[in-house]
């Protein structure tokens, strides 16, 4: 499960924080809680607009694709139907 791989990393990483600014009193701590949180929500939307952004991209593409498909069918149709009329008017 991914908590198991999630929590002691985790536990590692606020330890070493912990050890390293020196975070002896709870104004300290919650300061510092409230700026990795913003830093966590920062780096995780990124990723996720950037995903974000390949995914419209993709489905753009697809789409101009397929609108290309169609014109072309349409081409073939309307040269079908006018080489029917012409051999209809013979």
């Amino acid at each position: 499960m991914w908590l198991g791989r999630l929590a002691p990393l985790t536990a590692l990483i606020i330890l070493c924080v912990v050890l390293v600014f020196d975070l002896n009193t709870w104004l300290h701590l919650v300061l510092m809680t409230i700026g990795i949180s913003f830093a966590i929500t920062a780096f995780t939307w990124w990723w996720w607009v950037i995903y974000a952004v390949k995914d419209i991209f993709r489905l753009l593409n697809d789409a101009n694709k397929r609108f290309a498909d169609v014109l072309n069918e349409l081409k073939s149709i309307k040269k079908e139907y006018i080489s029917r009329k012409d051999i209809k008017r013979r």
